[in-house]
């Protein structure tokens, strides 16, 4: 039959068929227009993939990502119900919920930093869509306005810690780099990191559009800790969530062991500092982490990672952290955490009773938060010329500061792990004795000393290890003045059951053992025991008695 038609329609004919086999036959706006009218995931895929493409501009990769997504949200059910679990969907509906998470990782980026907008319309190739990220505030939503950038969870390297919280659902979850509050007053509370909060984004379409005119979506950034279910259209959905990646993406540079070494041997290059891991929430029960000697905040990262996911706690509690350089001495460092929490205290007013977590020395920290020792500490100090010394120093003088002071009433429960009550002998031994020699004081306390007879202080005897000497006076005055608030001990054996006569390696038993204690669990553990799974089980326990919740 072809041979029977003209030589030149032949001819014509073969040359269209070879360009429409050629990628470049049309001109890159009708490509386009070919490309996003498909329907199909397939389809959708090849957009995702265009959209990647580095020669695009902002809009055309835009609106490559909204119509994928659109494509992918024509194949799910938005009509009403409620989806418990998004495996109970058949293949295609959970391969339209990967294209709709993987389009608006991309599509968040046009949201962040100094990209934001409250809303944004991307047009291509006859196709536009309007997207707004002006979500109203209320809880468990937090304003794309709030971050300088996101890393897509699912990138981050799964390293760091025991455990990996994540869980399926509808979304992106995303590793946020949140901006620093612009308020000096909160500014003194949120790293140069800021906060290690994770995200979920919730790309939501609207109705159809009339021809020519935008279709309408909204890009929603979810707290997965306070918000675990969201609707699409008119059917609910679980939302998609990774705790772990905001922990792991935001500390893994750290470096731990220089910074907890440089705040003993050198503890003035240093300064202390109360710091939220999220942004503050006053229907949150606050949980405060104190670090022990020669450590550092990063220690606590699977205690976070393992309570901050959990169902039952997840939403009631907000973690945060201390950090102190731990060559301070025992009563500095107290004092220190002490006007941290005063300055907390007056700028949140926190209705929520605090709950305190200290490990070894930072047990020790805590525990001098919630006395009222009057004037025992000072004379057990000072001994006969208490009375002389006191008339001489001002009120405000940093040794009263240091000494007396009464318990704080924003704390509701304390837990120690591995607390020397009674002090460490290892403070006593040789080495440890030579070790401390190399130890230097910051100028804050060395000039307070000028206004102390010689007689009655050796800077020597000041820093942080002598004092763990059970010898200190100090010990003997904490074991008669009351722990104001419900209290519990954490102790390690180190495996061998041998309690009462056991020790974590470096407290014994009798040490780290308080007879006041609502509840004391022993774990097969050495002295590092607060990340020990049975220790965290521990701590799960009693938050969920703090918060009055059944397990």
């Amino acid at each position: 039959m072809l041979l029977s038609k003209s030589p030149a329609c032949f001819v014509s004919g073969l040359v269209l068929c070879l360009l429409a086999s050629c990628g470049t036959v049309l001109p890159p706006a009708e490509q386009a227009a070919a490309e996003l009218k498909g329907d199909t995931l397939a389809s959708a895929d090849v957009l995702l993939k265009r959209a990647g493409s580095p020669t695009g501009s902002d809009d055309e990769a835009a609106v490559y990502q909204m119509r994928a997504a659109e494509i992918a949200w024509n194949h799910l059910d938005t009509d009403g119900g409620d989806i418990k679990d998004i495996r109970q969907l058949n293949q295609t509906q959970q391969h339209a919920l990967r294209i709709i998470a993987t389009a608006t990782e991309g599509v968040a980026g046009n949201f962040l930093g100094d990209k934001y907008q409250p809303e944004k319309q991307f047009t291509h190739a006859g196709y536009s869509y309007r997207v707004s990220a002006a979500i109203a505030p209320r809880p468990g939503v937090y304003p794309l306005a709030r971050l300088e950038s996101a890393k897509p969870a699912r990138e981050v390297k799964r390293a760091l810690c025991q455990n990996w919280h994540a869980e399926e659902g509808v979304g992106a979850p995303f590793s946020p780099v949140w901006k620093r509050p612009t308020d000096p007053k909160l500014q003194r509370f949120v790293s140069s990191r800021s906060y290690l909060e994770p995200i979920t984004g919730v790309l939501e379409f609207g109705a159809p559009a009339k021809p020519g005119v935008p279709r309408q979506a909204s890009l929603t950034g979810y707290d997965p800790t306070a918000v675990s279910r969201v609707n699409l259209g008119r059917t609910g959905y679980p939302l998609a969530a990774d705790f772990t990646a905001p922990i792991v993406a935001q500390t893994a540079d750290i470096k731990e062991f220089k910074i907890a070494l440089t705040g003993l041997i050198h503890p003035g290059a240093l300064d202390s500092k109360l710091m939220l891991l999220e942004p503050y929430d006053p229907k949150r029960i606050p949980v405060l982490l104190v670090h022990g000697l020669n450590s550092h905040p990063r220690m606590w990262r699977d205690v976070i990672n393992d309570l901050r996911a959990d169902p039952k706690l997840r939403g009631r509690y907000q973690f945060m952290i201390f950090y102190y350089p731990t060559g301070w001495p025992i009563s500095y460092s107290s004092m220190r955490l002490r006007e941290e929490l005063a300055a907390f205290d007056s700028l949140f007013k926190h209705p929520e009773k605090m709950v305190m977590v200290g490990h070894s020395m930072g047990g020790l920290l805590s525990r001098m938060q919630v006395i009222s020792p009057d004037r025992k500490l000072w004379s057990a100090r000072f001994g006969r010329d208490a009375d002389k010394l006191d008339a001489k120093l001002p009120p405000n003088h940093l040794t009263k500061r240091m000494a007396m002071f009464s318990a704080n009433p924003g704390i509701g429960r304390q837990i120690y792990i591995s607390t020397p009550h009674r002090g460490s002998g290892l403070a006593d031994l040789s080495l440890t004795s030579w070790f401390i020699k190399i130890l230097s004081l910051p100028t804050t306390i060395t000039s307070a000393l000028i206004d102390i007879p010689s007689n009655l202080v050796s800077q020597g005897t000041l820093n942080s290890v002598s004092g763990l000497s059970p010898a200190n006076p100090l010990y003997k005055q904490l074991d008669q003045i009351p722990i104001q608030v419900p209290h519990h001990s954490i102790i390690g054996d180190r495996g061998k059951g041998d309690s009462p006569d056991s020790s974590d390696g470096v407290v014994p038993y009798w040490s780290s053992h308080l007879c006041t204690a609502q509840s004391e669990k022993i774990v097969s553990d050495s002295h590092g025991a607060y990340d020990d799974p049975e220790a965290i089980l521990e701590l799960r326990r009693i938050l969920l008695l703090n918060a009055g919740i059944r397990d």
